[in-house]
């Protein structure tokens, strides 16, 4: 993560010196300005990732922030480098597509033209810009119902190799609660991605699975409506981390915020992955195959996916075989980039009836073409460190309920634990 900012920082810098932005000019009023369209822009694709706190490498909040680097943002919306979006558009109907639009992209590339007008009037940031404490579903969804956070704060030293951490952090529920979205937080200096899943109370892994994660890229888990993720009273949450050390001594406590279902759930959310544990990835291959497959023992609906490799990761796709022969490929990511992390969540849930066999195929380059490899000439294992490899293809799908619940916890307040 930090490796990639630091290029695109380089990038970035590197081009507003050879292209600096021409002095403001008063124009013809017909020109983009910040405040009236380039400004909403970055609110809706950019801030997110772009506000202090972040994995991004500088701040798009004000006009102030911005008009520095113009001609630089140009460059990489033109080149359709930024917002990251590694889906191959042929495929899947995704409803948190971050691509611009064409015209988005026209806006921007006549604003800095233009000379990057201001603009009349004031441009107010999202809400998540300011917020307090750091979850940025606060501004839409109210506060969080409950935060579970680390009881201990984690020391991270300086330099040194990756470290991956499992730490349990107890929820005290003393009922059962749906969860209709979720969002993980941490220090980003040091945390390089965290996945929380729910230990039941009986001490094994809850059949939802996955609760939530952050990774490069990603700011939040949010779920159909109908549909929630139980937590039952008296479960644990287990908080799989991955630290990538900064070159000073951090302490990381991280935390997990999740939002109540506020309706009738009809659909029961569950998470689940397709893994390839085997893997043994020779020296100077440059196109190692990984195959894995899940079957569906019910009538069930795939709500997302989501790709996850390390360096040598290439390339990953999703392939569903219907029990009447028919088979659909429903993500491409030819390109897959370890850097940005992303959950392509469909617009609508696709169905699957009992018996479709969800098949995941991934590729990994580990030759010295690939400029992210650390070390073509080793053969390549299995492990949770990064210059290890991971074949995941993690994915969500929800099941009907028998019968609709009205939540006990229907309209109860936040709390935070």
């Amino acid at each position: 993560m930090r490796e990639s900012c630091l290029i695109v920082a380089s990038l970035l810098m590197s081009s507003a010196l050879v292209a600096p932005v021409a002095a403001q000019e008063p124009g013809s009023g017909t020109s983009p300005t910040w405040v009236a369209d380039v400004g909403p822009i970055m609110a809706e694709q950019c801030m997110n990732c772009h506000r202090p706190g972040q994995i991004a490498p500088m701040n798009l909040l004000t006009y102030g922030d911005v008009r520095p680097w113009a001609p630089s943002i140009r460059m990489m919306v033109e080149e359709r480098i930024m917002p990251p979006w590694h889906a191959d558009p042929a495929y899947g109907d995704f409803g948190n597509d971050r691509r611009l639009s064409d015209d988005q992209v026209r806006s921007v590339v006549e604003w800095v033209e233009a000379g990057a007008p201001r603009g009349q009037g004031e441009f107010t940031p999202p809400e998540f810009a300011s917020a307090t404490d750091g979850f940025l579903l606060t501004g839409e969804l109210g506060p969080p119902d409950y935060i579970f956070r680390m009881e201990d704060g984690f020391l991270v030293p300086p330099g040194g190799p990756d470290i991956n951490p499992e730490i349990m952090v107890p929820t005290h529920l003393e009922e059962d609660i749906w969860v209709q979205a979720a969002e993980v937080r941490g220090n980003f200096n040091v945390v390089h991605h965290n996945v929380v899943s729910i230990i039941g109370p009986d001490g094994q892994y809850a059949s939802t699975g996955r609760l939530a994660s952050t990774v490069p890229g990603k700011q939040w888990d949010r779920f159909p409506p109908g549909s929630g993720k139980l937590i039952e009273k008296g479960s644990t949450l287990r908080f799989g981390l991955h630290y990538h050390p900064s070159n000073e001594a951090v302490v990381d406590t991280s935390s997990v915020a999740v939002w109540l279902v506020r309706g009738e759930i009809t659909h029961e959310l569950h998470s689940s992955v397709v893994a390839d544990g085997d893997l043994q990835i020779p020296p100077y291959e440059p196109n190692y195959e990984s195959r894995g497959e899940f079957v569906f023992d019910s009538d069930a609906a795939i709500t997302l996916f989501k790709p996850h490799m390390h360096y040598r990761g290439k390339d990953m796709l999703y392939r569903l075989h219907y029990p009447d022969g028919r088979s659909e490929t429903l993500l491409s990511v030819p390109n897959y980039d370890m850097n940005w992390q992303i959950s392509y969540e469909f617009a609508d849930p696709v169905p699957v009836p009992k018996g479709t066999r969800l098949e995941v195929v991934a590729h990994f380059d580990n030759s010295p073409d690939n400029p992210w490899n650390p070390d073509p000439s080793v053969q390549v294992l299995w492990g949770s460190d990064s210059r290890d490899e991971m074949m995941e293809g993690w994915f969500d799908y929800q099941v009907e309920l028998d019968e609709p619940i009205t939540p006990r916890h229907l309209g109860s307040g936040s709390e935070a634990l």
